[in-house]
């Protein structure tokens, strides 16, 4: 029960693509303008139109689309639920009954929001996903502090803003490696994970929480130990190893992400929602 294998979100691929070079500012904002378009798309075309933005991405990254889209493996009964309750649950005056069954009815206008919900949420991840398989934590941090830094000027510590950050992403790796020793080690001892329905094998997962929370509590106070022993006071008069600069290439990805989004604008404006 390979748990880790099917985790992508925080992993890095090493690369020498043109996505990979970029500066991490450029694609840590280009990320936040996706994501803010992803926001307020309501047509099934301009998903479709975001889609080959993501598969073309992924082709000039050089990063398999299969593992790409691997991470959403955990995510399917969460959506799936998302999408049942859209269906049933949501209407409007001039919805048509697809299906009714007890008091739950399905119409057309739940369908279609819970597919674009569906959606919103795969490319929200997909986008996020992205942004960290091309990006190093050391250069997705020093990009995210760069971002971040005019905010000192307001009182707010930025840098300790940032390592909360980075460190919360590689504790999903930690924690996924954490879960599946210890779901090794229950089965080990004849606990049969994969057997039964849905509810049962969700079930059967219970008992192994308490040893992960417990885990989890144990390794975040080793980490706040190492830091105090190494007088961590956070960012005030520390320098960077390496200084930022953004090139030609970042150029020219700001302005495609620009004539992306206005494409993208165009299409919401033009193309009347499906709901």
């Amino acid at each position: 029960m390979e748990l880790t294998k099917n985790i992508t979100l925080g992993v890095y691929l090493p690369g020498e693509t043109y996505i990979h070079n970029l500066d991490p500012r450029t694609k840590i904002i280009a990320a936040a303008i996706l994501i803010t378009l992803l926001l307020f798309i309501k047509s099934y075309l301009a998903y479709a139109i975001f889609l080959f933005l993501i598969i073309a991405i992924l082709v000039i990254a050089t990063i398999p689309p299969g593992y790409a889209f691997s991470g959403l493996k955990p995510m399917l009964p969460i959506l799936v639920l998302m999408w049942l309750f859209q269906l049933f649950l949501y209407s409007t005056p001039d919805a048509e009954v697809i299906v009714s069954w007890w008091i739950f009815s399905a119409t057309d206008a739940g369908l279609h929001m819970g597919n674009l919900i569906s959606m919103r949420v795969l490319f929200l991840f997909t986008v996020t996903t992205i942004l960290t398989l091309t990006t190093s934590i050391v250069s997705l941090t020093d990009g995210l502090e760069s971002l971040l830094n005019p905010l000192k000027k307001i009182g707010l510590p930025s840098q300790e803003l940032v390592m909360t950050m980075i460190i919360a992403l590689r504790f999903v790796l930690i924690l996924a490696e954490e879960l599946d020793k210890i779901i090794k080690a229950q089965m080990a001892r004849g606990v049969a994970f994969d057997r039964g329905n849905f509810i049962q094998k969700t079930k059967s997962l219970f008992p192994v929480f308490l040893p992960l929370f417990i885990n989890a509590f144990k390794r975040a106070e080793e980490l706040i130990v190492a830091m105090e022993a190494r007088s961590y006071t956070g960012g005030k008069g520390r320098t960077k190893m390496k200084t930022l600069h953004m090139g030609r290439v970042d150029l020219f990805a700001g302005l495609f992400i620009l004539l992306f989004s206005a494409l993208i604008i165009y299409v919401i404006l033009i193309v009347p929602p499906v709901i």
